[in-house]
């Protein structure tokens, strides 16, 4: 199940003034350090910490992902059966398939799939971009 991982503005800033205030926390120590050594710190000191956070970002973007598929399989299970079908077909799709493709992939007739899609696309949960004699369905996820 293919989803997609987006990060609040608001985190972003949070993170990015905190490995700010670890700069300078940093350059602040090695301050002390020069002084009271008469050398500074080690460029593996700079390596490590720098491991460290790359290791850190990859572990939140790791849970973070965990938790939007929770998320959705929680979602996904009060959905009515047809849409769920639908939704799994997109989310296998990377968000986005021919609708002719879902009518076949769904076993659903043309109706019912416009139908559905037709509800989604008033609550903005999808869009449709015409392709000639189909359209193609392209699932919103925020």
């Amino acid at each position: 199940m293919a989803s997609k991982i987006e990060v609040p503005i608001s985190r972003l800033l949070i993170s990015f003034g905190l490995i700010f205030i670890l700069g300078i926390l940093f350059a602040i120590f090695n301050g002390y350090y020069t002084e009271e050594t008469e050398t500074s710190f080690s460029w593996i000191v700079y390596l490590i910490s720098f491991i460290s956070l790359v290791f850190g970002a990859v572990i939140i973007l790791l849970f973070q992902w965990k938790i939007n598929e929770i998320k959705l399989k929680s979602i996904l299970n009060v959905l009515p059966v047809e849409e769920k079908v639908i939704f799994t077909i997109l989310l296998e799709n990377n968000n986005s398939i021919e609708q002719n493709k879902l009518v076949a992939l769904s076993g659903y007739n043309k109706v019912k799939i416009s139908r559905i899609l037709t509800k989604y696309e008033q609550k903005n949960i999808i869009s449709k971009k015409n392709i000639g004699n189909t359209n193609m369905i392209i699932l919103k996820l925020r």
